[in-house]
């Protein structure tokens, strides 16, 4: 099983990464990236679940358990729960974070025709 906070990072990467490259901008960019972090984390849910405890457990942990940003694939490649990688992946995605920041602050999110819109 791998460390939640590694979980978190690696989707939250992959969301960083896929607006990097996709022809998408929005201003909604760090709620995504967040919101798609807590996705990677939805198949340990059932941890804090008062219901459903065995079957969100098993779905987690199941092939569909992938589309939560291959979850079950951390967990059996880090059982042992290491620090270091979930701080290597914390760093990653901090970086990349800054390196989109930086290259996306001068576009601006639209573009008005201010003459258009007084006629």
């Amino acid at each position: 099983m791998s460390l939640a906070l590694t979980h978190f990072a690696f989707g939250a990467l992959c969301m960083t990464l896929l607006l990097a490259y996709l022809p998408v901008r929005t201003r909604y960019f760090m709620a995504i990236s967040v919101a798609s972090g807590v996705w990677a984390m939805m198949p340990d849910f059932w941890r804090v679940s008062p219901i459903y405890e065995h079957a969100l457990r098993e779905l987690g942990h199941s092939v569909f358990g992938n589309v939560f940003w291959f979850h079950p694939l951390f967990d059996q490649a880090d059982s042992s729960d290491s620090y270091r990688l979930a701080a290597v992946m914390v760093g990653v995605f901090f970086l990349v974070g800054m390196i989109y920041a930086e290259r996306h602050q001068e576009e601006p999110m639209f573009q008005v025709d201010v003459d258009r819109l007084r006629n």
